[in-house]
C-alpha cells in the first residue's frame, strides 16, 4: 500500500486540545521546576514553614476536620479538610504534604493562562503563563513553604476566572474558599473586589454583594486577629523592597516595551485591580505587606507577557532590520536576567537543616515522654515542631509567652534564681533541644539542667517554695 504526503500529514489539534496542550506544558514546567530542590538539597529541602504544616499531619485524628494548630486555625479550614482527606487514604505523610504543595503551585500558571486567553490570546497567554513558571518572586513565596498561601492564590485565580466569565455561582463559591483558606489573600481578594467596584462602570451591584458578604465572613473568622492589628502591627520574614526590584526587573522591563500591546490587547480590569491593590499595599508598610509581593508578582507576570508576546510576534515581521536588531537585544537582556535571577535564586535557598539534622531531631522525639516539652530557637522551631510530638517553645513563638524584654535580660545575664524563675513559666517535662550552643537559649547554663545526649538537656530545676 502506498501512502501520499497528504495521508502522512499529521491533523492539526483543534482550538480547545491546543488550550488543554499548552496548559498541560505549563502545569508540568512548573512541577519541573518545583521538584528541582529535591534533587540539589536532598527528601526536605524547603523553608521555614515547613514544619508548621508538617505538625498537623502527624498530629492524631480526633475530629473532621482536625484540632486547630497554630498556623492551620479556623481561617484555614478548606486547607484542613484537604489534608485530612488526603490522610484518610493511608498516604505517606511526606507525600501529602509536598505532593499537595508541588500541585498548589504548579496549578497557579495554569489559571494565569485560563484567565488571560480571552484577552491575550492563546500564545500570548502561555507566554505570561511561562514568566510565572519562572519568576524569581515566586520561586522564594515556594522555598518558603506557603501552603495556605499557593492554595489561595489557585482559588483566587478561579475566582477572576469567574468574575470575568460571568459564573455567579462559582464566583460565590471561591469568595468562601478564599476567606476559609488564607487571611492575607482574603484581604487582597476582597480589596481588588472594592477596587472594581470603585473604578468600574458596571457590574458595581455585583462587586458589592460579594464585598459585603466576603467581608463579613472574614470579620467573623477573624475576629480576633482584627483585634491583634488593632494592637500592634506585625511584619511577616519575606523579600525587601530592594531584592523585590531586582527580582522583578524583567518584568518591569517587559511591560515597559508593550506600549500599544494595551490597547490592542485589552487588559482584564481584575488584573488591573490585583496590580494596583498589591503594589499600593506595602507601599503603605500594611501588615504582613511583604508576603503582599507574591500577588503583585502574579500581576507584574500577567502584563509582562503584553510585552513578551508583542516584541516576539513584531520581531519575524520586522526581520533584517534595525528594530529587529533592537528586539533581539531586548530578549537577550531579558532571558539573561530572567534565568540569572532563576538561576540565583534556585542556587542561594538551600534548606535551612540538614537532612542529617532532620534524623537527629527524630531520634530525640523517641526520647521524648509524651506531653513534653521542647525548648529550642526560633529557627529551629518549626523542625521540632514538624518532626516531633512534644510541645514546642522558642522564644516568642508557640507555646512560649515571654515578651522580648524577659528574653533580653536572660540572655544578658541574671541570677540563677531568675533563671530557675523564668524556666518553671513553662509546662514540664521541660528538655531544651537545639543544634547551636545551649547559651543562645538560655545565657550561662545553671547546673539543674543536665545533659541527656548530644543536642539534648533536661531542665531539672524546681523554683523555691
Amino acid at each position: 500500500m502506498r501512502y501520499t504526503s497528504a495521508s502522512m500529514q499529521i491533523p492539526a489539534l483543534s482550538p480547545r486540545k491546543q488550550t488543554a496542550l499548552l496548559g498541560t506544558i505549563l502545569g508540568l514546567a512548573s512541577l519541573a521546576l518545583h521538584a528541582i530542590p529535591f534533587f540539589l538539597f536532598g527528601r526536605h529541602p524547603l523553608g521555614y514553614d515547613t514544619g508548621f504544616y508538617r505538625r498537623y499531619l502527624i498530629e492524631p485524628i480526633t475530629s473532621f476536620p482536625n484540632a486547630p494548630i497554630p498556623g492551620l486555625g479556623d481561617d484555614a479550614f478548606i486547607v484542613r479538610v484537604f489534608l485530612d482527606i488526603l490522610r484518610f487514604l493511608h498516604l505517606p505523610t511526606d507525600l501529602i504534604l509536598y505532593g499537595s504543595y508541588l500541585i498548589f503551585w504548579a496549578l497557579v500558571p495554569v489559571l494565569l493562562f485560563f484567565f488571560l486567553k480571552p484577552y491575550l490570546q492563546k500564545h500570548g497567554a502561555f507566554i505570561a503563563g511561562l514568566l510565572l513558571v519562572g519568576s524569581s518572586v515566586a520561586y522564594n513565596g515556594y522555598w518558603y513553604f506557603l501552603l495556605k498561601n499557593a492554595l489561595a492564590l489557585d482559588f483566587m485565580l478561579l475566582a477572576f476566572i469567574a468574575i470575568e466569565r460571568r459564573w455567579f455561582t462559582a464566583w460565590l463559591l471561591l469568595d468562601i474558599a478564599i476567606v476559609f483558606t488564607h487571611k492575607t489573600s482574603a484581604i487582597i481578594y476582597i480589596l481588588t473586589l472594592i477596587a472594581l467596584f470603585i473604578f468600574s462602570r458596571g457590574r458595581r451591584n455585583e462587586y458589592a454583594l460579594h464585598i459585603a458578604g466576603a467581608g463579613a465572613l472574614f470579620a467573623f473568622i477573624n475576629a480576633p486577629t482584627v483585634h491583634e492589628l488593632s494592637v500592634v502591627m506585625p511584619s511577616a520574614v519575606f523579600l525587601d523592597w530592594k531584592t523585590y526590584l531586582v527580582l522583578s526587573l524583567p518584568f518591569i522591563l517587559a511591560i515597559g516595551v508593550a506600549g500599544k500591546a494595551f490597547l490592542k490587547n485589552k487588559i482584564p480590569p481584575t488584573l488591573l485591580a490585583l496590580a494596583g491593590i498589591s503594589l499600593l499595599f506595602p507601599l503603605f508598610r500594611l501588615p504582613f505587606y511583604e508576603r503582599v509581593f507574591i500577588f503583585s508578582d502574579i500581576a507584574l507576570a500577567g502584563l509582562a507577557g503584553y510585552g513578551i508576546h508583542k516584541t516576539l510576534s513584531s520581531l519575524k515581521s520586522a526581520w533584517g532590520t534595525k528594530r529587529a536588531f533592537i528586539q533581539l537585544a531586548f530578549l537577550s537582556l531579558f532571558i539573561g536576567l530572567f534565568f540569572g535571577n532563576l538561576w540565583n535564586q534556585v542556587m542561594s535557598t538551600p534548606p535551612l537543616i540538614s537532612n542529617e539534622q532532620i534524623l537527629r531531631i527524630e531520634e530525640i522525639a523517641k526520647m521524648m515522654p509524651i506531653g513534653a516539652t521542647i525548648l529550642t530557637t526560633s529557627d529551629e522551631a518549626p523542625w521540632f515542631e514538624g518532626w516531633t510530638n512534644a510541645h514546642v517553645a522558642a522564644p516568642g513563638m508557640l507555646n512560649d509567652n515571654h515578651n522580648l524584654e524577659s528574653w533580653t535580660e536572660l540572655w544578658t545575664g541574671t541570677s540563677t534564681e531568675e533563671q530557675i524563675e523564668f524556666l518553671d513559666d513553662f509546662q514540664k517535662p521541660l528538655y531544651i533541644s537545639t543544634f547551636y550552643a545551649i547559651e543562645d537559649i538560655i545565657g550561662k547554663t545553671p547546673e539543674c539542667v543536665h545533659e541527656v545526649s548530644d543536642n539534648l538537656w533536661f531542665v531539672a530545676c524546681e523554683k523555691p517554695k
